[in-house]
């Protein structure tokens, strides 16, 4: 049997065209109803508990009776010759019903994609980058719904895509940067190298990461700054992530005279001991004599802090390079600095 969208010349529908017809509609019907109490039932079986499984029974256990009846209509329609009205109002059915249970199945496609491929991003962040391209995808499935709807009534969309596919070239030119932006996001919330909390430093600039957008990440600096940088030099950059770090080690050195007595050098590596164990979550590892310099000792020194704390620790370090101060002076240890003595002949 050949038929069209629409057949201007039929008259009267034959027993034949209402036959088939009515066996397409009540084939899909049954097939719907198959689909819903099919999901109702496995739902049961799997009983109280969230999982990725139970929310998609979920959803096909609530398509609504109007999208079945709808969808089963318009397969129907197909095969009978109406008048061209009858075919638009069942198309619009149609659209509707597509644009309803679409919209839901694909948010439970977004929901398994952020919990399996973002799994180490915050909530905060899930549920911007879930919102956005929420709004994204309903913005598609609309265009998609439309140009479905157009091509049922008979309206030619082949010139309106070579119209539209022109000019998405143009504009994929025009904002190409912010394209590349927009994906490189991705990269990073899937990737998780950094997640916001974390200190993070790219070339010269520290902070800490405050948000993760679909352009750009915020980072702030201990100065109060809001350092904004585009995605994608996230991407193309070496980023060190000190916020992974669960245990921080300190390496310093410290130079002091040469006029400092023998004994006292020796004594050094055990007033260190005292100044950096007696801190709580520190742990002395050790203090040398690492080199003797042109104007100077140098002693190198190394202890460990069980503090993912970047901030603290920090501080922890600026408050163990005051107590050595302190300490050094009152045993009369000198610090050195580059120095240079002449010696003038008379």
């Amino acid at each position: 049997m050949e038929f069209s969208f629409f057949r201007e010349d039929a008259t009267v529908p034959s027993m034949q065209d209402f036959l088939l017809a009515g066996g397409v509609v009540v084939g899909f019907f049954v097939l719907f109803c198959l689909i819903k109490f099919g999901a109702r039932f496995l739902l049961a079986r799997l009983g109280k508990g969230a999982s990725l499984k139970k929310d998609f029974f979920v959803i096909l256990s609530g398509l609504s009776w109007y999208s079945g009846i709808s969808v089963a209509l318009f397969c129907g329609n197909l095969f009978l010759p109406f008048v061209k009205w009858i075919h638009v109002v069942f198309s619009g059915f149609f659209v509707v019903a597509l644009v309803i249970e679409l919209s839901g199945i694909l948010k439970f496609f977004l929901k398994v994609v952020m919990e399996k491929g973002f799994a180490h991003q915050d909530t905060k962040t899930k549920k911007n980058l879930t919102e956005i391209l929420n709004t994204l995808l309903q913005i598609l499935i609309w265009i998609l719904a439309a140009l479905i709807f157009f091509d049922t009534v008979g309206v030619a969309i082949t010139p309106l895509l070579a119209s539209l596919g022109v000019g998405g070239i143009a504009v994929a030119f025009a904002s190409q940067k912010l394209i590349e932006d927009f994906f490189s996001s991705f990269s990073i919330m899937g990737s998780s190298p950094f997640r916001i909390g974390d200190i993070i430093t790219i070339k010269d600039t520290t902070g800490t990461v405050k948000k993760i957008g679909l352009r750009s990440t915020t980072l702030l600096t201990v100065e109060d700054k809001s350092i904004i940088i585009p995605n994608r030099l996230l991407v193309a950059e070496i980023i060190e992530n000190s916020g992974t770090i669960k245990v921080r080690r300190k390496r310093f050195s410290l130079t002091i005279t040469y006029e400092t007595p023998l004994e006292k050098v020796r004594q050094i590596p055990k007033l260190l001991e005292q100044i950096i164990g007696k801190h709580k979550d520190v742990g002395f590892e050790w203090a040398v004599l690492r080199d003797l310099q042109a104007s100077c000792l140098e002693i190198y020194v190394s202890y460990v802090i069980n503090n993912d704390d970047w901030l603290n620790a920090t501080q922890l370090h600026s408050k163990i390079l005051e107590e050595i101060l302190e300490k050094f002076a009152e045993e009369k240890i000198d610090f050195a600095y580059p120095t240079q003595t002449l010696r003038l002949k008379k």
